[in-house]
């Protein structure tokens, strides 16, 4: 009788032990799933983007169900079987919690990355010939490179170009400070260049943007015969044109520029008119080579080298010439284009004729007439073409309209967002930035969850007349598209219609 009890005593005291063990268990279990709870509606509140409709109901359920779970889990004496369902529901749970707050916290990252702007600067290249570049000058640290340039251009004469530009005056003065540099005047960035490459002087300075408009232009092919030995870079005051309004229920003007590689030229200008009430929107280009005046100068120059004078210079310039406001602007590099179309999976494309061309990565690119299915290497290819058209930049613009047309239609697809969304927000990142702000950008995510509406994209191409005058940034004559007076009433005359109210 003692052994028999002693072994009951036993198997009692490993069943308490058990109990507590699996209480241990449940009651952790409990914990994490409040705490990932936790994370998970401050990231919700925080973004601010789910519908009432939605948020409070789901918050609604989510309480009854943790009103069930926690007690159940962390009940000493519940039944076993109430406890293990509650544990399932609660790893489910966690889960959620999980994939949604890192889906959230990835969001708010992107759009604060769209939002965050660094103070602008402008760079100032001091360029040498590539023959004198010193060997393995490419793998040198920045303070080594100064070095090197410190020893080279002190005492020396330095080419550069008459302008009464504030900036480059400043730039030169801190070149003076870091270096014991004279400088020397020719007329314009162009003859810098010539001066350059025939062994007038060693050393130009010029403004980077200019180097790199002039280097892009087709009277200048010597990019490779020189290189930077020095940078200067001067902070440059902007000016906020941002014109707020309620972008859920008032129609705006978004300026969308596509910027080259480096960033100086606005290789794409397209206003995208948005008109939440009625969901339509309107895509008007304007040739990259459009004749306008710069504002801020009162010179005439082409359209796509406004942007060398900062992005404000460009809205400014297209408002001034269609005698409209635009409420934002989102600036793309539109390299980034390659990943974002990767990163949906590839879009299709109607090319109005057969044509080849050679892809950023040299090799050949061919397109059919009609629909073709293009990733991001031939979808930005197919952007950037124009020598295959008689029109050359009209049919190019008319190009880069359907693109985005075909990557907002694909991007707002629910099954695209669900499968790509961190890919296209990877894509994205870096790439960007617009002077619309968070808080505006979810109002307009809220209110397409909300409504879940289709929206209509039309699309209009500003036509021009090629022709060569004098650009201000080169100061020489170059190709440029003179503005029609009907073209541009029609393009207005189309925003004005897409603007209007039910």
């Amino acid at each position: 009788m003692r052994a028999e009890r002693r072994r009951e005593i036993e198997r009692q005291m490993a069943q308490q032990k058990e109990t507590k063990k699996g209480n241990g268990l449940f009651g952790a279990l409990a914990v994490i799933y409040l705490l990932t709870g936790g994370v998970f509606l401050y990231f919700l509140f925080k973004l601010n983007m789910l519908p009432a409709g939605y948020l409070y109901p789901g918050i609604a359920i989510l309480a009854v169900v943790t009103l069930f779970n926690i007690p159940a889990m962390i009940s000493k004496k519940g039944k076993r079987n109430r406890k293990i369902l509650a544990s399932v529901i609660a790893v489910i749970l966690i889960a959620v919690f999980c994939v949604g707050s890192y889906y959230l916290a990835s969001t708010g990252g992107f759009l604060k990355s769209l939002t965050a702007r660094n103070v602008p600067t402008e760079d100032f290249l001091v360029l040498a010939r590539s023959e004198d570049m010193p060997e393995g000058w490419d793998s040198k640290g920045d303070s080594e490179k100064e070095e090197i340039a410190k020893e080279r251009l002190d005492g020396q004469y330095v080419c550069t170009f008459n302008s009464n530009n504030n900036i480059y005056a400043s730039a030169k003065a801190l070149l003076q400070q870091k270096m014991d540099v004279e400088y020397d005047f020719t007329d314009t960035a162009g003859s810098c260049l010539d001066y350059l490459l025939n062994y007038t002087y060693d050393y130009v300075f010029l403004p980077a943007a200019e180097y790199t408009a002039l280097t892009g232009d087709e009277y200048y092919s010597y990019k490779d015969s020189m290189y930077t030995l020095y940078t200067v870079k001067v902070p440059r005051e902007t000016s906020d044109r941002t014109k707020k309004v309620n972008v859920t229920k008032e129609p705006f003007n978004i300026l969308i520029s596509g910027t080259d590689q480096e960033g100086y030229r606005s290789d794409v200008n397209m206003i995208a008119t948005v008109n939440p009430v009625k969901h339509e929107v309107l895509l008007t280009s304007l040739p990259r080579d459009l004749y306008v005046t710069l504002p801020s100068f009162g010179e005439k120059d082409k359209l796509t080298h406004s942007r060398i004078y900062g992005l404000e210079e460009t809205q400014a310039a297209i408002e001034q010439e269609l005698g409209i406001d635009i409420n934002y602007y989102v600036s793309v590099n539109f390299y980034a284009l390659e990943n974002i179309v990767d990163a949906i999976g590839g879009i299709d494309v109607e090319s109005p004729c057969a044509f080849q061309t050679i892809g950023r990565d040299g090799y050949d690119i061919y397109y059919d007439e009609g629909i073709n299915h293009l990733d991001g290497r031939e979808a930005l290819a197919f952007c950037r073409e124009r020598d295959s058209f008689e029109s050359g930049d009209m049919t190019r613009n008319e190009n880069q309209q359907a693109v985005l047309k075909a990557i907002l239609e694909k991007g707002m697809s629910s099954s695209t967002i669900l499968s790509s969304y961190t890919d296209v927000l990877a894509a994205a990142t870096g790439s960007m930035f617009t002077t619309m702000s968070e808080d505006e950008m979810a109002d307009l995510v809220k209110m397409q969850l909300k409504d879940m509406p289709g929206w209509e994209i039309k699309r209009h191409a500003i036509k021009g007349t090629p022709d060569m005058d004098y650009c201000y940034s080169l100061g020489q004559y170059a190709s440029i598209v003179y503005p029609i007076e009907d073209e541009i009433t029609m393009a207005v005359d189309e925003i004005a219609k897409t603007k209007l109210m039910d």
